[in-house]
C-alpha cells in the first residue's frame, strides 16, 4: 500500500531577533533579557487548552483515535484515507472546559521575557540558537529563537583571534630611554614596562589579558608601539639633537 500513515509532528515557526552588546560584554560574557511578542504557550493552562482544575475528555469526533478515516468515491471505486482529526489535532482528547484565556487553543500571542546568556568571547555577527523559544503551536513543539549578536566597536581595542590589540604612542625619548606606562585594559589599569631602545612597530605582549577561550585560558594583550616623532622643534631641542647627530644617533 501507500507509505506509513505517520502524521508529521506539528512545529511552530522559528523567529529571529538582534541584540547590540558592548565590546567588553563580548569579551567577558553577559546576560541579557529581551521582550519578544510572539505566540507562546498559554501561561494559565500551560498549553493544554483546558480550564485549570478541569479534566480532559475523549474527542468525540475521532473517538480518541486522533485520526479520521475518509472515504472518497472516485471512478476507480472508493478510496479511503486517514487524516489528522481537526478537533483534537491528533491528540485524541479535548478539554471538558476550555481555558478562558486562550479559548482552548493552548497558545496565545503575548509578550514574553527571554533571558539570554552570552558566552565570553562571543564574536560580532554570531548567532545564538535557543531551541523551543520560537513560536508555539497548539499540540506541537515550539520553534527556535535565533539571536544575532552585534558587538559595538571599541575606541582602543581590536580583536585578533583570541588576542586583544591596541596601539600605544610613545615619545621619541621614551622609546630611546625606556619607561613605564599606565594602560587602561578591560580588566583595569596595568603598568607596562617599555624597554629602552624599542623599535618602531615593536609589539609588547601582556600574557592573559586577552579574550577568554576555554575554562581558564585567555589570549594576550598586544601593545603595538608607535613612535611619535616631534613635528616642530624648539631651538633648545634642536641644539640637543644636533649634539646627538654628532654622536652618530
Amino acid at each position: 500500500g501507500m507509505g506509513g500513515g505517520r502524521t508529521q509532528a506539528r512545529r511552530g515557526r522559528d523567529i529571529s531577533t538582534e541584540i547590540q552588546i558592548s565590546f567588553s560584554e563580548s569579551v567577558f560574557g553577559s546576560s541579557r533579557k529581551v521582550l519578544i511578542t510572539k505566540t507562546s504557550n498559554c501561561s494559565v493552562c500551560n498549553g493544554s487548552g483546558a480550564k485549570p482544575g478541569t479534566k480532559m475528555e475523549t474527542c468525540k469526533y475521532c473517538n480518541g483515535q486522533g485520526k479520521i478515516r475518509e472515504a472518497k468515491r472516485t471512478i476507480l471505486g472508493t478510496i479511503s484515507s486517514t487524516k489528522t482529526c481537526e478537533e483534537c489535532l491528533g491528540s485524541g482528547e479535548v478539554p471538558r472546559e476550555k481555558c478562558e484565556i486562550c479559548k482552548g487553543r493552548g497558545i496565545l500571542r503575548r509578550e514574553e521575557e527571554i533571558s539570554i546568556n552570552l558566552p565570553a568571547g562571543i564574536r560580532d555577527g554570531e548567532m545564538i540558537r535557543m531551541s523551543g523559544k520560537g513560536e508555539a503551536v497548539t499540540k506541537g513543539t515550539a520553534g527556535d529563537l535565533y539571536i544575532k549578536v552585534n558587538v559595538a566597536a571599541h575606541s582602543v581595542f581590536k580583536r585578533e583571534g583570541n588576542d586583544l590589540a591596541m596601539n600605544l604612542d610613545l615619545k621619541l625619548s621614551d622609546a630611546l630611554l625606556g619607561t613605564e606606562y599606565p594602560i587602561q585594559t578591560l580588566d583595569g589599569e596595568i603598568q607596562v614596562k617599555i624597554p629602552e631602545g624599542v623599535s618602531i612597530n615593536e609589539i609588547l605582549r601582556v600574557k592573559g589579558k586577552g579574550i577568554p577561550f576555554s575554562k581558564n585560558k585567555r589570549g594576550d594583550l598586544l601593545i603595538k608601539l608607535k613612535i611619535k616623532l616631534p613635528g616642530r622643534l624648539s631651538r633648545k631641542s634642536r641644539e640637543i639633537i644636533e649634539q646627538l647627530k654628532k654622536e652618530g644617533i
